[in-house]
């Protein structure tokens, strides 16, 4: 078993080189696509931010999680995990890996000894769960993205690294500690934009996931009470009132609307449309009409 995973690694800070004490590396990695890796444990818990693509990890004792696109997780110490893979497209990480406690001999220091055990002990209840990166939190981390991209760094680079580094800490934690209602009611109205931007398309509640970047319980939850309805139950209610717009128009068949709202098949669509509209579409031999079920 390989003990570092890291493969494929663009960009890396030692911790003699970062000098905060809790920070044992950074890590950056920038692939044309989302590389796989061995099964691999750090004595250290990571901090992982997806800036580009998707990630998709299996962590021992905790499945199979997918982390999206401006969303992170937390990996835990001494656990054994391994990068799947993930998106085809190019694919931006960064790595925090962060002590167990503070070391005495740290050069910098912007936490207390007190203060770091606050934030890891946050950190360790929210392992494995993929979280969103708010508008606090995404500036941060672009910017320590952006440093750890350069080939060369000068020492004052370095100093704005560790600053970064420990608004990142504190964010993260304080992010973490909200309760499950705190993420902002425009995150969710994000969610029904991208769902009714794409509803034309063949997708799942797979890829609002990977876009929004929560755990699939948490983005659930918080979907149902911001919109009353699951995701697929508000994807399949908009398909249905696109597919009666369309419905209307002179010439239109049964599977050209069934094609057009992203139904798999027309006999699919029918099914869905008269459960929802009460009314079957006409079939495809003629321009497609309404016609009223009998009752």
């Amino acid at each position: 078993m390989r003990d570092n995973g890291y493969e494929n690694v663009s960009h890396r800070l030692e911790s003699d080189e970062i000098g905060l004490g809790w920070l044992t590396g950074i890590t950056e990695w920038n692939t044309p696509r989302a590389v796989s890796m061995k099964p691999h444990r750090h004595p250290h818990m990571e901090l992982i931010f997806c800036l580009k693509g998707s990630l998709t990890y299996q962590i021992s004792d905790h499945g199979q999680v997918t982390v999206g696109e401006c969303a992170g997780v937390i990996i835990p110490a001494n656990t054994v995990h391994v990068l799947k893979g993930g998106t085809d497209a190019p694919c931006q990480r960064l790595g925090l890996h962060i002590s167990h406690r503070m070391s005495p001999s740290r050069q910098y220091a912007a936490f207390s000894p007190k203060d770091f055990a606050g934030f890891r002990a946050t950190l360790s209840k929210m392992t494995a769960r993929p979280f969103r990166l708010d508008a606090r939190l995404q500036p941060a981390v672009k910017e320590l993205a952006r440093l750890m991209g350069k080939d060369r760094l000068g020492s004052a680079e370095i100093g704005l690294i560790r600053a970064l580094c420990c608004t990142v800490l504190f964010w993260v934690a304080d992010t973490l500690s909200r309760p499950l209602a705190a993420p902002e009611p425009q995150m969710m109205d994000e969610a029904v934009k991208f769902l009714e931007s794409h509803f034309a398309d063949k997708i799942t509640s797979d890829a609002l996931v990977l876009r929004m970047g929560y755990g699939r319980t948490q983005l659930f939850s918080l979907f149902k009470r911001h919109t009353g309805l699951s995701p697929n139950e508000y994807l399949v209610r908009y398909r249905i009132r696109k597919a009666k717009e369309l419905l209307s128009r002179p010439g239109a068949t049964a599977a050209g609307v069934a094609q057009a709202t992203g139904f798999s098949s027309v006999g699919y669509f029918r099914k869905v449309f008269t459960k929802y509209a009460g009314v079957t579409p006409a079939c495809d031999r003629t321009p497609c009409a309404t016609i009223r079920r009998p009752t």
